[in-house]
């Protein structure tokens, strides 16, 4: 028998929701997929829309947990940067249409899943002041109101992403206003190119 978890039946969900889309999934292919029957299905994951709240938990698990990118450079602008693109990259491979969902579910009422989440905020108020400290970044504003303003900003072309259905491209526009905000050492405002994501 197969080992069953929220988690994998989560996975699962996700992949199906890629393939299908959100409205075309129902929690009868779910059960097919896991090979589980409904009762279980309710069991670990109570809904459809329970499995999508937390989308952005497994990214900021994967960036605390995995500290290869930050060593890799001596640029604490440039680990920003690999922040945001991180977050930009599994947002894309989510998929808009789950991304949509989760943001609807949301605004019906407040699950908390686009509040900041301390662990990657307290990484990148550190990383900003490492940056300011560096001369990297010239804006003295204080590192929490920076990088609170990064994390809304970085949201509103999320949204602008979600709204498009995945066609806009804006990305980059990111990350020149990030540049402008953080008001970045000239010699680092092409640093984000690197960072983009590939276009399709």
């Amino acid at each position: 028998m197969k080992h069953i978890s929220k988690e994998t039946i989560r996975t699962t969900t996700i992949e199906l929701i890629r393939k299908k889309g959100y409205s075309a999934v129902t929690i009868n292919d779910i059960c097919s997929a896991c090979e589980i029957t409904k009762p279980t299905f309710y069991k670990y994951a109570g809904s459809k829309d329970e499995l999508i709240l937390d989308l952005y938990d497994t990214t900021i698990r994967e960036l605390i947990s995995d500290p290869y990118h930050f060593i890799e450079t001596d640029s604490s602008f440039e680990q920003l940067l690999y922040i945001f693109s991180k977050l930009i990259n599994d947002t894309m491979a989510f998929g808009y249409d789950l991304f949509s969902h989760m943001i609807i579910s949301n605004l019906q009422e407040d699950h908390h899943s686009i509040d900041m989440r301390d662990s990657l905020t307290r990484m990148g108020e550190l990383i900003i002041k490492k940056a300011q400290e560096k001369g990297e970044i010239k804006n003295t504003n204080s590192p929490k109101l920076l990088y609170n303003a990064l994390a809304h900003l970085f949201t509103g072309h999320e949204l602008k992403w979600c709204i498009s259905n995945g066609h806009s491209s804006d990305f980059e526009d990111f990350f020149k206003e990030l540049n402008a905000l953080l008001d970045v050492r000239k010699d680092l405002l092409n640093s984000y190119k690197q960072y983009l994501p590939e276009k399709n």
